[in-house]
């Protein structure tokens, strides 16, 4: 047989073998491809050079291209003389004489190492998270079926973790998401050093984390390695300079306890780890029918929420603040209630934070806002003199980069003057991003809207930071207050506060005030202004209407209790 020369000087690796496997003719590109010499390679057969788990694959494309006379197109590898592997792909035809009977087989073949390394490359890119180097949500799917087998197979448990790290956006907030990247390294690398080496961690998305525990023979083994994870992060995160402090929540389902389906064990864990967040973190849980349970309460309270705008539900109370020297009503704080249609009247700590889980906490916040200028001018027109109506900002809505239009806007279509609405944020918000607070509350001041800081002394400020502020009014927090009488440390703290404070003709509100011995020394240390049940607890606005008409017959005979 003679084939062309552009065969046989071709770049193409060809070969025809006899039906026996011996080699028959070949290019020099074949030989450079196995590494063999002509002569080396004329005394082979084909199955010499291709690997035993193959053989039994070659036989049967051989025979189907006999049977069907069509060209084959498979993959295999040919071992080389050095002894290293190079996968090919085969384009094999057969050659008859007429009579029927095999001459000879020949083939194109194609170095495909490139091919299977790219391909290598994107299967590992699809199946690992690109930051950590972990495997990714889609292949701890697959890892969770083959885990869940083989718990079946042996008898034994297998425990799905969730982990999600309490306090994360605040680093992505406050020092960018580079070092929040960084920081999702090291926790990957020290999760993955206190498990064993038979188990899984996984990055599933965002700050959240997933682990394997295979093979467990009982349910203290997952405790005693839950409380590992959440150990190994008591030592602070080294990270571009900075010292962080991050803590783990985690939920755990067990397999076959819980369920013995993937999808249903994600959501199990899931529900779990929102348990151990609401614990307050730092903690692990693991999933029970209970839990279940207040988590569909929860999803159908959070359906509820988003519809009450809309049927009317929420209300506003407000409370009165007292000018401690004249004892006049100087402001009302607006503090809004959810007239429940089966639960009855609730406070805000029994629904803000399923709001702000939402996302739905700006649209309270602003009709909040809308509400309590509406109803200054109401009672305006009644007459009612007090000078404004406070309103506390969410920090969604105090981080919005609009707030100072929507507040322009709401003051606008209420026909409100700025001067009687006092905004309100906590000083742990106001603290979070000091420069960022300082813009916001210039612009809203800006406008003619008093600010004041809120919950003072619960967070991590100082007096001085106060200084670039500006804000017209500071509120101490009643946990400061309740003990007045008897603590000489509250006392002192106070004391400071207020005179501090008046250095920098910043007014001084106390809240919480329940008793005439606490307004006694509040006044005798020049606080400015109180609100407590003392005077009134929050009213609806028809109630607090008649209040201020009661109390303004009070102010007029110095009837007081206080």
């Amino acid at each position: 047989m003679i084939f062309a020369n552009a065969v046989k000087t071709s770049s193409q690796p060809f070969v025809a073998i006899y039906p026996s496997g011996l080699f028959m003719q070949f290019n020099h590109a074949y030989a450079e491809l196995t590494g063999y010499s002509t002569e080396e390679l004329l005394s082979m057969t084909m199955m010499d050079i291709t690997p035993m788990e193959y053989h039994e694959y070659e036989t049967t494309r051989l025979a189907d291209l006999l049977r069907t006379g069509q060209p084959q197109l498979y993959q295999k590898d040919y071992i080389r003389k050095d002894g290293t592997r190079v996968p090919v792909e085969i384009k094999a035809h057969v050659e008859k004489n007429e009579k029927g009977d095999v001459q000879y087989y020949f083939a194109f073949v194609v170095d495909i190492t490139e091919r299977k390394r790219l391909e290598e490359k994107m299967l590992h890119m699809a199946h690992t998270d690109a930051l950590t180097g972990l495997p990714n949500r889609r292949f701890f799917v697959d890892i969770i079926r083959v885990a869940s087998a083989q718990a079946l197979r042996h008898g034994t448990k297998m425990a799905l973790l969730l982990i999600d790290l309490d306090r994360f956006k605040e680093v992505n907030d406050t020092l960018g998401h580079q070092t929040g990247d960084l920081l999702l390294v090291e926790v990957a690398a020290r999760v993955r050093s206190v498990v064993r080496k038979s188990d899984t961690v996984c990055r599933t998305g965002g700050d959240e984390f997933n682990i394997i525990i295979a093979d467990i023979p009982k349910v203290e083994d997952i405790t005693d390695i839950a409380r590992k994870v959440v150990g190994s992060f008591q030592m602070p995160f080294n990270v571009s300079g900075h010292e962080l402090h991050v803590t783990p929540s985690i939920g755990i389902s067990i397999y076959p306890d819980d369920s013995n389906d993937s999808d249903p064990l994600f959501r199990y864990a899931d529900i779990a780890m929102y348990h151990a967040k609401e614990q307050g973190g730092n903690t692990f849980q693991f999933y029970n029918p209970e839990i279940n349970k207040r988590s569909i309460e929860k999803m159908r309270l959070e359906v509820m929420l988003r519809q009450t705008i809309a049927q009317g539900e929420l209300e506003v109370h407000y409370q009165p603040q007292i000018n401690m020297q004249t004892r006049q009503v100087v402001c009302a704080e607006a503090l809004v209630r959810w007239r429940h249609p089966e639960l009855g009247l609730l406070e805000p700590k029994q629904f803000i934070a399923a709001a702000e889980d939402i996302g739905f906490i700006t649209a309270i916040d602003e009709w909040v806002m809308r509400s309590a200028c509406a109803q200054i001018k109401t009672w305006q027109s009644a007459g009612l003199p007090f000078a404004c109506i406070s309103v506390n900002l969410s920090a969604k809505a105090f981080q919005s980069p609009d707030l100072a239009k929507r507040i322009a806007k709401v003051l606008s279509d209420t026909d409100t003057p700025p001067r009687f609405l006092d905004i309100e944020i906590t000083e742990s918000l106001a603290m979070s991003n000091i420069e960022r607070t300082i813009t916001c509350l210039n612009e809203i001041s800006a406008m003619g809207v008093r600010t004041s800081i809120d919950d003072f002394g619960t967070g991590y400020s100082s007096l001085s930071y106060l200084k670039k502020l500006p804000i017209q009014k500071l509120k101490i927090d009643q946990s400061f207050i309740r003990d007045i009488a008897v603590d000489p440390d509250d006392r002192a703290i106070i004391s400071a506060v207020i005179a501090m404070a008046h250095n920098m003709n910043i007014r001084v509100l106390a809240e919480g005030v329940e008793t005439s011995g606490q307004f006694s020394f509040l006044r005798t240390t020049h606080c400015d202004e109180a609100q407590g049940y003392l005077f009134s607890k929050p009213l609806p606005a028809e109630k607090f209407r008649d209040y201020m008409v009661a109390y303004k017959v009070l102010l007029l005979q110095r009837e007081f209790d206080f």
